[in-house]
């Protein structure tokens, strides 16, 4: 989903309102604060929202959500926001709770270090990734095509698929710091990256998950 967000934000088309420093800081808020809002939300038990719900919201409010956050209000753009990393969280618990708790600590700990080095990555290698974006996209492309295609064909869901993704997602994420440092320094601006490293982030985590989870 976070190859396909477009926005203005990775641009230096507009005016920077705030310094560097801040914009990094408030980029790295953000993100957090989304991660957060995850986390919390995986604690909300499935029998008390009810299963139908719970699946209507996790399917269409993050699609709601990745069109709203791309607002130009950060008000607007911040609920958009929230309207994806609930949702996620909600859906995410029941996930969590087919794994044992060593699996999922290990996973976060793996994702944490994977986005810290892909994304110092994408500040010290701006022109490796500035040629990549075409590929990463093509290649996000056919992981969704494979992805889909896995559900009716179940032949189609090799192991080898998550390594393959859990690599996508983890050049997304330098690649989308690359982007950030071409970007407008302003807040609305570290907001719709923040929703691009959310994506990468939370994609590559549940890759990982299902990676360490088959070897447990």
């Amino acid at each position: 989903m976070n190859g396909l967000i477009k926005n203005n934000a990775f641009s230096r088309t507009g005016i920077s309102t705030i310094s560097e420093r801040l914009f990094y800081l408030s980029l790295s808020l953000f993100t957090s604060m989304g991660l957060l809002t995850t986390y919390g939300a995986t604690f909300f038990s499935p029998e008390t929202i009810g299963w139908p719900f719970l699946i209507i919201v996790g399917l269409i409010l993050p699609l709601v959500g990745v069109f709203v956050s791309q607002s130009n209000s950060l008000p607007i753009s911040f609920l958009g926001y929230n309207m994806i990393t609930i949702p996620f969280g909600l859906v995410l618990g029941p996930t969590l709770n087919a794994y044992s708790p060593d699996v999922v600590q290990n996973t976060a700990l793996l994702t944490a270090l994977i986005t810290g080095v892909m994304g110092t990555s994408g500040l010290l290698f701006p022109n490796f990734y500035s040629k990549i974006g075409g590929a990463l996209f093509v290649a996000l492309c056919s992981l969704l095509f494979v992805r889909i295609l896995g559900l009716f064909i179940p032949q189609l869901q090799f192991g080898i698929i998550d390594y393959i993704a859990a690599g996508i997602f983890s050049l997304y994420i330098g690649y989308d710091m690359y982007r950030a440092s071409m970007a407008t320094r302003s807040l609305i601006s570290a907001l719709h990256i923040s929703v691009s490293l959310y994506l990468d982030i939370i994609n590559l985590f549940l890759n990982l998950l299902r990676i360490l989870g088959k070897k447990d």
